[in-house]
């Protein structure tokens, strides 16, 4: 009886256990994966503000595989749109797991823009555009093996 009652524990568990599909959607293949900020720019006129972000002062943001961005805590960003465009093509999450909103946003006074440009340079590395003016470029976190 006592082995019967550990098999379906355990099977209990098995089932129980749902893991994210991790296939990522075709559109965002080549961006899922975490992304380290590395420079800020904003451009006001015809000047233009570069400030290097140390590894100290960045962020980071994941791309999950369903195209749901979160923050280092595994939230939703504050102030970030629902949608956003990639590489000029417009794209829209589908969650497969739910994702909360940063608990810290409650505190934040921003006006989200109201699209968001994500860019794609290169393989590793990307740029972020929330306003018109002011993007942020990131790098592609190294996979700890």
């Amino acid at each position: 009886m006592t082995r019967q009652s550990l098999i379906i524990i355990i099977l209990l568990t098995v089932i129980g256990c749902k893991k994210e599909n991790e296939t990522p959607l075709p559109e965002i293949t080549s961006i899922v994966g975490k992304w380290r900020a590395t420079e800020y720019r904003q451009t006001i006129g015809d000047s233009t503000t570069i400030q290097p972000l140390s590894r100290v002062n960045s962020w980071t943001y994941e791309f999950r595989s369903d195209g749901i961005i979160l923050n280092k805590n595994g939230k939703i960003p504050c102030c970030l749109p629902l949608e956003y465009f990639l590489n000029g093509k417009q794209f829209w999450p589908k969650p497969v797991i739910p994702a909360e909103l940063d608990p810290v946003c409650a505190y934040s006074l921003c006006a989200a823009c109201p699209e968001m440009q994500i860019t794609q340079t290169s393989s590793d590395s990307l740029r972020i555009e929330t306003c018109k003016g002011s993007f942020t470029s990131f790098v592609r976190e190294a996979v700890a093996q």
